[in-house]
């Protein structure tokens, strides 16, 4: 994080979308563990927010090859396939993909907001219902982005906030893993996975259908450990 305590990723438009923390980060301790997911959390909303930079693919081509030496699963699998598709295609290509499937003077090809799969419109009570939890960690939009909270690269970037311990209040410590879980349920695993079927479905679809792949398996890591962690902590019957 800047030492603002700001971060702000860049919209299809190129205006930001900026969520300010009422109060100062303090340093959670955050796990090796969680400062990865933290980072895919912040690729994943940078992937979604614009057409890729050239920074990204500058770091696509500086990113180690997964090892053979390494088992292989789904997530790792994923990843490769980013990482070979990015290799093979120009930046040029790839960012014109980003357009034909999300860019539009109306109604992109694949929408990405959370209304849209809930609702089956934009603005929707998906949106009302994200911002008065953005409202309560204390985030705030800036009014000038083009795109809303429910955006899936928003929605990431929150995520990345959480798992990455960037919020913090003046009272009792927040309990960052319940708020993770909580966020995650309620304003991404809600209706990912319909986003991601129709960025994997579309005809375009050749990066950002391996995106959105890695996007999906690094998901249900995700949901896995959050449904373990709720069934280890349940209240006994």
């Amino acid at each position: 994080m800047e030492a603002q305590n700001k971060s702000a990723l860049l919209a299809s438009s190129g205006t930001a979308v900026e969520f300010q923390p009422a109060r100062r980060a303090l340093d959670h301790g955050q796990s090796d563990e969680d400062l990865m997911r933290a980072d895919v959390y912040g690729l994943l909303a940078e992937l979604f927010a614009s057409p890729p930079s050239d920074g990204f693919f500058n770091r696509m081509a500086a990113s180690p090859k997964p090892s053979a030496d390494e088992p292989a699963t789904p997530l790792t699998d994923a990843w490769g396939m980013v990482l070979s598709r990015a290799e093979a295609q120009a930046p040029a290509v790839i960012r014109e993909e980003y357009k034909a499937l999300f860019v539009a003077v109306g109604k992109p090809d694949v929408v990405a907001n959370a209304s849209f799969y809930l609702h089956g419109a934009l603005n929707g009570a998906a949106l009302v219902d994200i911002r008065e939890t953005l409202a309560g960690l204390g985030l705030e939009r800036d009014p000038a982005s083009a795109e809303t909270e429910d955006h899936i690269a928003a929605v990431c970037e929150v995520m990345r906030f959480l798992v990455a311990g960037e919020l913090d209040e003046s009272g009792p410590p927040r309990n960052l893993l319940v708020a993770q879980a909580d966020f995650f349920h309620r304003h991404l695993a809600s209706w990912v996975f319909d986003f991601l079927d129709a960025v994997e479905g579309h005809r375009a679809a050749s990066f950002y259908g391996a995106v959105a792949g890695f996007a999906r398996a690094f998901f249900e890591v995700e949901r896995q450990a959050f449904d373990i962690y709720a069934a280890d902590h349940a209240d006994p019957a």
